[in-house]
């Protein structure tokens, strides 16, 4: 009787396992979601403008740029902040970051932050930290509700921090050691990249008053919470000065930069931001439909995404989009890669896509992945944002995308990525790569071939998830 109770406990505890994680997935099965009106809107006139706009742009690539441009915005900072992103990893650089907030918020600066809730959450003391201060109002999407396992695949993936209403950057970068590559980092670095967005005429509402809009309508929903401290803990004050000082002794340690925004960034006749319906579980996917047709109506397509992670029905829509058209595609490979999932998707896929005309290049490093997140149209548009070529960019999380019109921009994108595009080998037939004398192939384990491709294809039915 004992043995028999074991068993029908054990079989209630899979029963219940398999229901509740069903529930957890079944608003995300099928195929995506675009409405009809979506569709009918789409017009690639919409993306160009006949002269120059007030606002101006400047890419935002190697990580040290990425870091000090950070610092230099907040710091100078007069009246407010609002800054996005997935994930906030513990760090140096995350430290200093925090510091400044909160330097800037004794200033009499307001901060809003929003994180994800789910996963990519930041740690305790940070948390403690900015919340408690009386200038920083720090808020969770879809903060984890064990009720609801619907709404724990539709993640905030979006990527970008405002400020004053005049600078905004915007892209794939999280907040962490591994984007901003510190030498005392030991983490495997992540290649992004991001626009900076400069506003000559804080009179014009562009982009960048567009994300602040979204940004607030975010915060206002009910998928949003703000994480209220009714009273701050006994060591809030050493937190505060402690995260303030590791601030101010990285700042004493750089020499002052006056940047000349108005040189140093690039004219452009117009910036479209192009976002998803606000959504709790599967969403609307009108990021994705859109830079679908734009591939569909461009002749020359050059994209840069970490993976490619697709389901059969969108892998056979992505290879009619690019049929007859010069399409050049910029990845990691199974060496550089760090997404596990994500990445056996693309390896179980690799000859699929290369067959349907996409010239593929995949990065070479041990050190080092891509995780940017760009796609150039036609020598002119140019698309930078958080969208993967993935399941969970299409129908579960949020996503931004600037789609800039200018030639001058675009070609300064597409240099950056003809830089990582030489440290890359092109896929050849068969998933062998072409001979490079100037690129050496980086080795992988048979292991980890056989595990990559294992995953690819035993998991097809979770790509939803990936």
């Amino acid at each position: 009787m004992k043995w028999k109770h074991v068993k029908e406990t054990a079989l209630f505890v899979l029963v219940s396992t398999v229901i509740y994680f069903s529930l957890a997935l079944a608003p995300y099965v099928g195929s995506a979601y675009v409405s009809e009106l979506t569709k009918a809107s789409f017009s690639m006139e919409q993306f160009y403008g006949a002269h120059e706009i007030p606002e101006r742009v400047m890419l935002v690539e190697e990580p040290e740029d990425a870091f000090f441009q950070r610092l230099n915005l907040i710091d100078h900072a007069k009246d407010e902040i609002f800054l996005t992103t997935y994930s906030i990893h513990d760090g140096i650089t995350t430290d200093i970051l925090v510091g400044a907030l909160l330097s800037s918020a004794d200033r009499g600066v307001d901060v809003r932050l929003l994180n994800n809730a789910v996963s990519g959450q930041m740690s305790s003391d940070y948390l403690e930290v900015l919340s408690a201060h009386e200038h920083i109002d720090v808020y969770f999407w879809q903060p984890l509700n064990l009720i609801r396992p619907q709404y724990f695949n539709a993640n905030l993936h979006d990527k970008y921090m405002i400020v004053d209403e005049t600078f905004m950057l915007l892209g794939g970068r999280n907040i962490g050691d591994k984007y901003f590559d510190p030498e005392s980092a030991d983490a495997k670095f992540s290649f992004d990249r991001e626009v900076l967005v400069y506003n000559t005429d804080v009179a014009f509402s562009g982009s960048i008053a567009e994300v602040k809009g979204y940004f607030e309508t975010k915060i206002d929903s009910e998928q949003v919470s703000l994480h209220e401290i009714k009273k701050r803990s006994d060591e809030w004050e050493a937190l505060h000065e402690r995260y303030v000082h590791v601030y101010l002794d990285y700042v004493a340690t750089i020499a002052e930069e006056t940047f000349d925004y108005k040189a140093q960034t690039t004219g452009v006749n117009q910036i479209t931001l192009l976002t998803d319906p606000l959504h709790e579980t599967k969403k609307e996917s009108r990021v994705a439909y859109q830079l679908m047709m734009m591939t569909k109506h461009s002749d020359v397509i050059v994209a840069q995404s970490p993976y490619i992670a697709l389901t059969k029905p969108h892998l056979d829509l992505f290879a009619q989009a690019v049929e007859g058209k010069d399409v050049t595609l910029l990845t990691n490979s199974l060496a550089s890669t760090a997404n596990l999932p994500a990445f056996s998707a693309y390896y179980a896929d690799r000859e699929k896509i290369r067959v349907a005309g996409i010239s593929i290049y995949e990065f070479q490093s041990t050190q080092a992945s891509i995780h940017s997140k760009t796609y150039l149209f036609d020598g002119r548009l140019t698309a930078i944002g958080s969208f993967n070529l993935n399941e969970r960019s299409i129908r579960s999380d949020t996503e931004s995308v600037l789609i800039i019109d200018s030639p001058a921009f675009h070609d300064i994108a597409q240099q950056a990525i003809a830089d990582q595009m030489s440290q890359s080998l092109l896929v050849g037939e068969g998933g062998k790569y072409e001979v490079n004398d100037d690129v050496t192939e980086c080795p992988v384990s048979l292991k980890r071939h056989i595990l990559y491709l294992g995953i690819g294809y035993g998991l097809k039915g979770l790509r939803i998830l990936f």
